[in-house]
């Protein structure tokens, strides 16, 4: 499988450990495709279903419900940035194309992880 930066997988993230997310869930792919066609892994974002009414804080970009193939409102969670083997990624739900929704999800990672994309 031909595994592309901004494309959207389902993934089983088990076994966690304490806060880590875990089950099979939709993970955002967010590793350069150069590096993605070397490597046996992949950098990750997991994506999880928001509750009513949750909050979307800043480390986190939102994602519409029925658009980048998932069927819920969802939350890509920039916080809990990982590293998966490609064999751990199955089902392809889709992608970000939208270049101002690569923006919100940039913007957030670099909130996470204190950079200052424009120093």
């Amino acid at each position: 499988m031909n595994i592309l930066k901004w494309n959207i997988y389902r993934a089983n993230l088990d076994p966690i450990v304490g806060s880590e997310q875990g089950k099979s869930r939709p993970v955002l792919v967010i590793s350069e495709n150069a590096i993605n066609d070397v490597l046996n892994t992949v950098n990750v974002l997991p994506i999880t279903t928001r509750k009513h009414e949750r909050i979307v804080y800043p480390n986190e970009s939102l994602l519409e419900k029925g658009l980048f193939g998932l069927p819920n409102e969802s939350i890509v969670l920039c916080h809990q940035i990982g590293t998966l083997d490609k064999q751990r990624l199955t089902i392809k739900y889709g992608e970000i194309a939208d270049s101002n929704k690569q923006l919100d999800i940039i913007e957030a990672l670099c909130f996470q992880l204190g950079i200052d994309r424009f120093s």
